[in-house]
């Protein structure tokens, strides 16, 4: 069942949106309806993690931090 949303845009925003409808020769209407779309499919925001596109990105030499153990326990004593 389809459901009605009426929304306020700025007068910036509709026109940004108008001419950006009228190149894809789309009504504003669709044009918002495929958004929603595109948004909808894309991941839940709250399941986003920041750091996720950030995992294997970093080198470190060391595979073990307690491989320095002893030479920074030395400095530290």
């Amino acid at each position: 069942m389809a459901k009605t949303l009426t929304i306020q845009l700025s007068d910036d925003l509709e026109s940004k949106l108008t001419a950006q409808a009228q190149k894809l020769n789309l009504s504003l209407e669709d044009l918002i309806l495929q958004s929603l779309s595109q948004s909808a499919k894309q991941e839940n925001i709250s399941d986003f993690d920041p750091i996720l596109p950030l995992l294997g990105t970093l080198k470190f030499d060391n595979s073990d931090v307690g491989e320095n153990f002893t030479r920074t326990s030395s400095a530290v004593i």
